[in-house]
Order: structure tokens, then C-alpha cells, then sequence
């Protein structure tokens, strides 16, 4: 970037390239607004600890470029912590896998070929709000700030920049270990279950292109010990031929930020916590909510007013679109965590019915959880398992 334009004032900086960055940049520069989109790396989809699973859904409602697809999640593989196992074949693919680096690029080429301005390598670090623009700095002694009527945070988790301008943290965390992998035989995505595995969650193995895959779990606490546990599965030990796995550890939220937007800013995507409390995706739903907050920009750069108040559209609209999908799947998370191994198994023992099958083919969607969790809490079959003292 030329240095004058540090010097100008733009009407949106979006700082994070990532999915949810991206997606806010072209929204906001297709609707006429000039946008300057900010990474700190060289290039978009460095560095991304992701097992890069996104529904089919949102490619289709989003128009996402195909080209980084690698697979499609057409089949799963569930391993009860007993051994048993069970596939679950919906018929059509749900999800479709990426490589990040090359979606994360396109996306970020979309935002550039609409007009927004992209600067790479640029780590901000320091935030101001004053009643006319936002600052941005890499340092406290830069003399020339990036300077913005709006800025939308969407860093992902663990920048500070929310803090600086008085938005709340997010206090609920868990921690993602994952390793891409030689590996034979993974032809489906395999979900394990089990307190020695995951407790709380799962763990995975999902297929890339011949002979490799990503090889990962969550877990809130001691996730690499978990994770080197895990490679020595029975299921999994003979098939790794990778020697020394290169494990990659991030923290994920759980919890949705409780405040996402003040004067002049707005948090998108993991920032905010908008990620699935069920399976720890955040990839769609942050698109989802920059699509939102990109629309409450336009309306804003419209009435030239950029206050709390009027960004506060946009956290109403992401809370009514996913809220409850976040609430509910928090509280199915929090119920799973109580389970022991051998109430697991029976869960499982469950997931083989013709009608329990026959349910989740009617009501699953990948994205989408709320109505099948609470359409299976109610279910008599369940309802005898707590009965039985299995719950």
C-alpha cells in the first residue's frame, strides 16, 4: 500500500482475512463503501489450525468458490469408546472438505477483485475510537495510522483488540489438537467417542486426498496429551505412516462474546464466538454474521452514523439467526460432558434403530442442531435409558 493511503480515511477497515474477514470486505466494498481488508500474515490461510469441513449449505447460499474442495462428507463412521461401530449414510453429500490456504486465498481474491483494498503482512495491534474515525497501529510510535469510520474485528480468538475498545472477553474455551497426516485407509469421516479419548467432545479423522488426512480432537483441558493418546488408537496406530506428527493447538471458544459491537466497531466471526457449540465449526456462521455486520455498515455509511446504537442491528440479527442454535448446543455439551463411558455406548447401542436413523435423516442438518437435539431429548427410547439409570 502506497504510504498516502494510510493517510486517507476509509469508510470500513476489516481486520483478518480469514472467511469471515473476506466475505465482510466484499459485501462492504460490492456495496459501494471504500474497504480496506487487513492480514497480519504474507498471504490469507497461513498458519490455520481447521479440520476445514463447510455444509453444503453454505455454498450454496453464499456462492463460495468451488475450486478448494477437496472431498465431500458423504459418509461417518461413529466408534463407540466400547469398539462398536456404526455408519451413518445420508444419501447425499453434507459437507464439503477444503484446503484453507487455497479458500482462504479465494475468498480475499473475491474481496479485491470487488474493490476492496488488501494489505498483507500488516499486524494491528493497537485500537483507538475517537468521534471520528478508528485508528489502527502495528506500534505506538507509528505516525501515520490506518484510519476508518468503521472497523470490523475478525481476528479470530485470542486478539486483544475487543478489549481495547471495552467489548468483554470470551470466557469460555476449549483447545483444538490437530495434525495432517500420511494415513491409509480413511475413505469416510471416522467420529470417535469416549472420556479416555475426549472427554466432553470427540475426536476425528477426516480423509483429504489419497493416503493423507487430518487427525484431530478438542478437549477443555490437556488436549495434546489427549491428542498423542489418540494417535495410538487401535483403529489408527498401523494405518499413520507419518514418523513425527506436527500437531497444531489452538483455543476455541464455547460461548458467544456478550457484547459484540461499541461505537464505530464490530466483532465477526470466532472473535465474537460465533462458532457451534456442538461440533466447534465457526467457519459458516462467521460468514453468516459478516453478512450481517456488512449490512448494518452499509445501512450506517447511509445515515453517516457509525454509533453503538446503530451498529446494535447487526448484534440483533446474528443473535436471532444462530442464538439459540448456540444455546442449545451448549447445553447438549454440558449433558454429554456428565456421560460416562458405558452411557455413551448405550447412546450409541441407540444410534442403530431404523428409528432413530429414520429420525436423523428427517431433522439433521449439518449446520443446523437445534431441532434435532430437541426433538431427541424427548424421545421414549431415551427417555427408558434415563429411567434405566443410564443417563
Amino acid at each position: 500500500m502506497a504510504a498516502g493511503m494510510t493517510q486517507r480515511l476509509f469508510d470500513v477497515v476489516v481486520i483478518g482475512a480469514g472467511p469471515a474477514g473476506s466475505v465482510c470486505a466484499t459485501l462492504t466494498a460490492k456495496a459501494g463503501l471504500s474497504t480496506l481488508l487487513l492480514e497480519e500474515h504474507e498471504e490469507a490461510g497461513l498458519f490455520v489450525n481447521c479440520t476445514g469441513i463447510i455444509g453444503a449449505e453454505a455454498f450454496s447460499k453464499l456462492n463460495l468458490p468451488t475450486e478448494p474442495i477437496l472431498g465431500s462428507l458423504q459418509r461417518i463412521r461413529f466408534f463407540a469408546p466400547s469398539g462398536r461401530c456404526f455408519r451413518y449414510n445420508p444419501g447425499e453429500p453434507l459437507a464439503h472438505v477444503v484446503s484453507r490456504h487455497r479458500f482462504d486465498k479465494a475468498l480475499a481474491d473475491l474481496a479485491h477483485g470487488q474493490g476492496a483494498f488488501c494489505r498483507f503482512g500488516y499486524h494491528a495491534r493497537l485500537i483507538r475510537v475517537d468521534s471520528d474515525a478508528v485508528e489502527l497501529r502495528q506500534r505506538e510510535e507509528d505516525t501515520h495510522p490506518i484510519r476508518a469510520k468503521a472497523a470490523v474485528i475478525a481476528t479470530g480468538f485470542g486478539s486483544n483488540l475487543a478489549s481495547q475498545v471495552g467489548l468483554p472477553g470470551i470466557q469460555k474455551t476449549v483447545y483444538g489438537a490437530q495434525a495432517e497426516l500420511e494415513m491409509e485407509g480413511v475413505e469416510e469421516v471416522e467420529i470417535y467417542l469416549g472420556r479416555e479419548i475426549a472427554p466432553e467432545a470427540f475426536a476425528w479423522v477426516v480423509p483429504l486426498e489419497p493416503g493423507r488426512a487430518r487427525v484431530g480432537l478438542t478437549a477443555a483441558r490437556e488436549a495434546p496429551l489427549y491428542f498423542q493418546n489418540f494417535l495410538k488408537h487401535p483403529s489408527l496406530r498401523n494405518r499413520i505412516k507419518t514418523k513425527q506428527p506436527k500437531m497444531l493447538l489452538s483455543p476455541i471458544p464455547i460461548e458467544p462474546i456478550h457484547r459484540s459491537v461499541t461505537d464505530r466497531v464490530l466483532v465477526v466471526g470466532e472473535a465474537a464466538g460465533q462458532v457451534k457449540t456442538t461440533t466447534q465449526g465457526g467457519i459458516y456462521y462467521g460468514m453468516l454474521c459478516a453478512a450481517m455486520a456488512a449490512q448494518t455498515l452499509e445501512e450506517a455509511a447511509g445515515k453517516n452514523d457509525f454509533r453503538a446504537r446503530m451498529l446494535r442491528r447487526y448484534e440483533r440479527a446474528w443473535r436471532q439467526a444462530i442464538g439459540q442454535e448456540l444455546k442449545t448446543g451448549l447445553q447438549l455439551r454440558q449433558l454429554f460432558g456428565r456421560l460416562s463411558d458405558a452411557q455413551i455406548d448405550a447412546m450409541v447401542e441407540l444410534g442403530t434403530r431404523d428409528d432413530i436413523i429414520g429420525l436423523v435423516k428427517r431433522l439433521a442438518q449439518f449446520d443446523w442442531h437445534r431441532k434435532l437435539i430437541e426433538t431427541s431429548l424427548k424421545l421414549p427410547a431415551l427417555q427408558e435409558v434415563a429411567r434405566t439409570g443410564l443417563w
